[in-house]
């Protein structure tokens, strides 16, 4: 301590270990943060102008309100009708979705459907996806969600991305532009999801991807049908597929950056909705995390960790908060980094106005996450969840 005229000052040696702790834990989640931030950079571009035979998948689960314009959407679709086919599977839906496919595919050949009995054996969406591969005769699978609506370009943008080295095509998925504060919020938040599994596949890696917009070769599930029949709720079955071409195939991933292959969808119903999205997303990893993904998640959850003990330190050592703020200010200039280039790639700039608010928002919302959706059970679609099952009534 230096004492001047009575007043004792803390000397640079006597930083708080705290401090000291958070300082390091911030210079490892920058650099955690760079790391990924790289591979945003290292998409490759592919070529194709072969029209493959391609078979759309659609899952349903009581989509009443949304499924007829995402199968017109995909009637509409400027690929050749005769290199396509439609195949939705109603898993089990309780409104009119059931009735609704029947109409479009009673007039329509492009369109077949298949129909999930409520039994014992159910696993929620995959045994619907089992019975619509199952009758699937294209050489390419696409997958998208019912409640998605698809630009008219779809199919053959991502068709053009399937070169005879590509076995998988990560496609974006983007919210519907809608006014409001907390709606810019979701969007951003739910790119910077879709970002976080792009930067991954270009460092050469392999994180997550999503079913509403992603496309794999058929012999891909082939050869792994009889262990992705066995898989419960967890893993998710676009990431299982997308961890099945990254460590067990010759194939390359390709991600889909052309604005002509972006699927629109409108997002949560309500902030329950959202948060109930938010802990199904963080229950899907199951055991197919990579290394990279280790590296990765390991250092930035000890980092939250880090800043809230801080927090709670700060109130008894007072110093502790001048530290605090500048982790947190370092925190924001890496990750503000990260979501410009995320918003650019993904053509969606004007959400950059939201990324303060979210970045103090996911201090609170990613542990939450994290701890509920791998210790607690969580709702979806008006079934319960655990990280393994589906709880039965």
């Amino acid at each position: 301590m230096i004492e001047i005229k009575g007043i004792y000052l803390s000397t640079p040696t006597e930083i708080p270990i705290v401090a000291v702790l958070l300082l390091l834990l911030t210079i490892i989640y920058c650099i955690s943060i760079f790391y990924i931030f790289i591979g945003l950079f290292r998409l490759p571009k592919y070529k194709n102008n072969f029209h493959h035979f391609i078979s759309v998948i659609v899952a349903a689960h009581n989509e009443e309100s949304k499924i007829a314009r995402c199968i017109q959407s995909i009637i509409d679709q400027d690929y050749p009708h005769d290199k396509y086919e439609l195949i939705i599977a109603d898993d089990r839906s309780m409104d009119t979705t059931p009735a609704i496919i029947d109409k479009y595919c009673s007039g329509n050949s492009l369109c077949r459907s298949v129909r999930i009995e409520n039994n014992g054996d159910v696993i929620p969406k995959k045994t619907a996806l089992i019975k619509g591969l199952s009758e699937a005769r294209g050489e390419v699978i696409v997958s998208t969600d019912a409640d998605c609506y698809l630009p008219e370009t779809w199919l053959s943008t991502i068709n053009s991305y399937f070169t005879k080295d590509v076995g998988m095509v990560i496609g974006h998925t983007g919210y519907t532009r809608k006014r409001g504060f907390w709606r810019g919020i979701e969007a951003l938040d739910y790119l910077s999801q879709r970002a976080l599994g792009v930067a991954f596949v270009g460092i050469g890696s392999a994180y997550t991807c999503t079913a509403s917009n992603f496309a794999y070769r058929k012999q891909i599930f082939d050869e792994n049908r009889e262990e992705f029949s066995r898989i419960k709720v967890r893993p998710a079955e676009d990431n299982y597929l997308l961890h099945c071409v990254h460590g067990n195939s010759s194939y390359r991933i390709a991600v889909a950056t052309d604005p002509g292959s972006f699927v629109t969808t409108d997002g949560a119903s309500d902030f329950a909705h959202f948060l109930n999205q938010r802990f199904r997303w963080g229950a899907y990893g199951g055991n197919i995390t990579t290394l990279a993904v280790k590296l990765f998640f390991i250092p930035v959850l000890f980092y939250y960790i880090g800043v809230w003990y801080a927090l709670c330190t700060a109130f008894f050592i007072p110093s502790i908060f001048f530290y605090l703020l500048a982790s947190l200010c370092c925190k924001l200039v890496v990750d503000f980094l990260f979501a410009v280039r995320s918003v650019t790639l993904f053509r969606s700039v004007y959400l950059l106005k939201y990324f303060f608010p979210l970045s103090l928002l996911q201090l609170i919302l990613i542990p939450v996450i994290v701890i509920k959706g791998n210790m607690f059970s969580f709702s979806w679609k008006g079934r319960r969840y655990t990280i393994d099952r589906e709880i039965k009534k």
